[in-house]
């Protein structure tokens, strides 16, 4: 069975570089199992095939392992290089006996604890899912979640579709409208734990992984790095080895549901709390003018229609009008 890259073999074998191996390669200089080969990611069998440099056997060097713990300060991405020029964890450690490789990423911003090593077991058996390794985080959340929100991602939320496995919530501590809360995650999407925290309406301010599996994040300041020590490899295969065989005997997680539940946030509050501030002016509004109109109708009610004034009430006359003359009192007799 195909299982070993040549390049990777010529490397060790020749003690030279991935790049000059890959050079050896494509100039034909390399045949395997007498077939000359010119792909340096071509995969061979080491137990049934044999591969010669310029017609000469080779035999790898055995390779020493090496696992590195590194504690990953903000601003610092994972990968080997950055096009960006942006420093790099593996810079942070600098020149080794044999080429190490971070161990799946951590964000740009969030810190804590990453593994860097050369055994590409140890790595692929960290990283796949079905081992189900879990990563341990303390997160500080930009408001304090209710102990509702917190259960809801201990069900498991849909991020994109796709559900989540359940994760292990400690609440922490909280001050001055802030919170720390721990998370135990079995995953490893593209940042989980911090599209988690959105789902339920809290955003993440700050980000440190201080556990893999049972390996805890101690001995190193920010930037600092040390090898682990053989009792700490030992029980993580350990560890490892037993969560294959629980994750084996878990159901996947569900789909997300049809018509999921809705689940308010804080923001959602928020709205509801002024719409219902506006309906309640409103209707407030609606109920003075009621009362003004029921006043003004009971007012006009009790008042009757409007009466001429009695004759006593008028007044004297307007003295500037003429008086009419005075009627005779009788005949009127010429003398």
């Amino acid at each position: 069975m195909a299982t070993e890259r040549l390049n990777r073999y010529l490397s060790l074998a020749a003690s030279v570089s991935r790049r000059v191996a890959d050079e050896m390669v494509r100039n034909g200089r390399v045949t395997v199992g007498g077939v000359p080969v010119l792909d340096p990611g071509t995969l061979w069998d080491p137990s049934t095939q044999e591969v010669r440099l310029d017609g000469r056997t080779l035999v790898p060097v055995q390779e020493e392992k090496i696992y590195i713990m590194l504690y990953k300060p903000d601003n610092v991405v994972t990968t080997m290089k950055d096009r960006e020029g942006r420093k790099t964890a593996p810079s942070l450690i600098g020149e080794l006996s044999s080429r190490v490789f971070p161990v799946g990423r951590l964000d740009f911003h969030t810190t804590g604890l990453l593994l860097l090593t050369n055994d590409g077991e140890f790595a692929y058996r960290l990283t796949h899912p079905r081992f189900g390794v879990e990563k341990t985080y303390i997160a500080k959340l930009q408001s304090i979640p209710r102990p509702a929100e917190l259960n809801v991602l201990r069900r498991g939320v849909a991020i994109e579709g796709k559900m989540t496995t359940p994760a292990q919530i400690n609440f922490i501590e909280k001050k001055t409208g802030k919170a720390w809360v721990m998370m135990r995650i079995a995953e490893g999407r593209y940042h989980q734990v911090r599209k988690m925290f959105d789902a339920i309406g809290h955003r993440v301010t700050k980000l440190r992984r201080v556990a893999i599996g049972p390996l805890e994040l101690s001995g190193v300041e920010p930037g600092e790095w040390r090898y682990l020590t053989s009792k700490e490899v030992r029980e993580m295969n350990a560890y490892m080895d037993r969560r294959a065989v629980e994750v084996a005997g878990q159901k996947p997680p569900a789909d997300v549901p049809r018509h999921p539940k809705r689940f308010e946030t804080p923001a959602d509050r928020g709205k509801r709390k002024v719409i219902k501030q506006s309906i309640n002016e409103a209707a407030r509004k609606k109920e003075i003018e009621k009362e003004k109109a029921a006043a003004t109708a009971k007012g006009a009610e009790r008042k009757g229609p409007r009466q001429p004034k009695p004759a006593w009430k008028r007044g004297a006359k307007h003295p500037g009008r003429k008086k009419s003359p005075p009627k005779p009192r009788g005949p009127f007799k010429s003398r």
